[in-house]
């Protein structure tokens, strides 16, 4: 997720099975652009959404953050 001049962050979390069903992935997709226009105090719309990753694991960058 991005917008603007803040920081590019990684969001992650453990999914409920190998290949998990629209709805959860929208959902985690929902809840990143939430917890980033939180963060960073922007309107949801202009958060830019970043490449969505399945069964990934633990991101081993310093920018991602567990939601």
């Amino acid at each position: 997720m991005s917008e603007g001049l803040h920081p590019t962050i990684q969001y992650y979390r453990k999914q409920s099975q190998p290949h998990v069903s629209h709805t959860e992935s929208g959902k985690f997709t929902t809840d990143a652009v939430k917890t980033y226009a939180e963060t960073y105090d922007v309107p949801v719309d202009d958060v830019e959404k970043g490449k969505y990753m399945s069964s990934q694991g633990k991101p081993k960058s310093s920018t991602a953050v567990e939601i």
